[in-house]
């Protein structure tokens, strides 16, 4: 493995917080939504989960890849929930009433003992994505195209919707900047003084062009000594170079 590798595998195993993992708050500072291309695509993912003594619900963030599938997080939709649902966005209002899912199919990755620790780590961010059917497809809202370049631009955006417990959340937008990346398609990034919080875990990661946004990847995990929030975050690629 790469030195730089390395060095991004012993960093997020320090300080990885899975951002659906924790209570859902949205980006701290960033700037509201306003109804343009990125946002009309971007949804809010709710997900009801089976405990051994409770259900809970699980918020995240994800965005419309085609008129019926939404990609998020992988971690988003882990432990087979009991159902999911998205809700679509006015700008920085979520709209009612929700989408139910119909479907998730999520990349997985394989223990294997010919993996190094370190490696394996890298494999499992890069691939923590999941691709949601919806039960009926969203009309009048153009899906993000996904990027064919490996390399990111030099300035990126991400959009996170942090749900409340109240079932609605508050859709915004900061900018990041790349860090470094990985062989396996893995993009570390900060953001220009905002924060990204749980909740936002699936959030879309674009760079933006005349042709409008192109999907890069999705928000995945922050690195942070003070969770639920922090400033350097992992994004898992839209498509996993495997």
């Amino acid at each position: 493995m790469p030195p730089r590798s390395r060095a991004l595998a012993r960093l997020a195993a320090f300080a990885v917080v899975l951002a659906g993992t924790l209570p859902a708050r949205a980006i701290e500072g960033g700037t509201l939504a306003r109804p343009d291309r990125l946002t009309r695509a971007t949804v809010g993912v709710g997900t009801i989960i089976q405990g051994e003594d409770r259900i809970s619900v699980n918020r995240c963030t994800g965005s419309l890849i085609a008129p019926d599938l939404v990609l998020t997080a992988g971690h988003c939709v882990r432990d087979n929930p009991l159902a999911s649902a998205v809700v679509l966005y006015d700008g920085s209002r979520a709209l009612r009433p929700p989408i139910p899912v119909a479907a998730v199919a999520r990349y997985d990755v394989v223990a294997s003992d010919d993996l190094p620790a370190e490696y394996g780590s890298l494999v499992q961010l890069s691939l923590d994505t999941a691709v949601l059917r919806l039960a009926a497809p969203v009309r009048g809202r153009q899906p993000l195209r996904l990027a064919r370049s490996t390399r990111p631009p030099a300035a990126l955006r991400v959009a996170g919707s942090g749900l409340s417990s109240e079932g609605t959340g508050t859709l915004k937008t900061t900018r990041l900047v790349p860090l470094a990346y990985t062989s396996t398609g893995l993009l570390i990034a900060r953001t220009g003084g905002s924060e990204i919080c749980s909740g936002d875990s699936g959030g879309p990661v674009v760079a933006d062009g005349p042709a409008g946004p192109v999907l890069w990847g999705v928000a995945s995990a922050v690195l942070t000594r003070n969770p639920p929030c922090g400033r350097v975050v992992v994004v898992a690629p839209a498509a996993p170079l495997f």
